[in-house]
């Protein structure tokens, strides 16, 4: 199974609300983002555009992305998690966001925070680019 359209801008749309959060977007966090957008079939000025307006637009909706499978999000909140962590530490307000998106999947608030751990536990391959969401485009 593939994504849909619709769920690969939900994606896109979750991964820019999540790398507002902390109301601070580092270079590591943009260029994860590039990349995924690119992933994603969407033009390279889009997501530079949409980045670089992030903080200031009030036009993107603010409810957590919902997908038609458990393991697309299960994958995008993983992926969520490394882009969160990319400065070594979850702000909590990215945490909250996660949780958001988790609980409206029908995953629950442990189930970040094992994952968290999990992942926070796990060998960081800072040469692997590849998204866990990728599997599913």
């Amino acid at each position: 199974m593939k994504l849909t359209l619709r769920e690969k801008s939900e994606c896109f749309r979750g991964f820019l609300l999540l790398i507002a959060q902390d109301r601070i977007i580092s270079p590591e966090e943009k260029e994860l983002l590039r990349h995924i957008g690119k992933a994603l079939d969407f033009e390279k000025r889009f997501c530079e555009e949409a980045m670089d307006d992030l903080l200031e637009n009030a036009h993107i909706p603010r409810n957590p992305p919902i997908f038609s499978r458990q393991e697309y999000a299960e994958a995008f909140l993983c992926d969520c998690i490394r882009i969160a962590g990319v400065d070594q530490r979850i702000h909590p307000d990215e945490l909250a966001w996660l949780t958001r998106i988790a609980q409206a999947n029908g995953l629950t608030a442990s189930w970040v925070e094992e994952t968290v751990k999990k992942l926070a536990q796990e060998k960081s391959d800072a040469d692997s680019a590849r998204m866990k969401i990728e599997a599913y485009i």
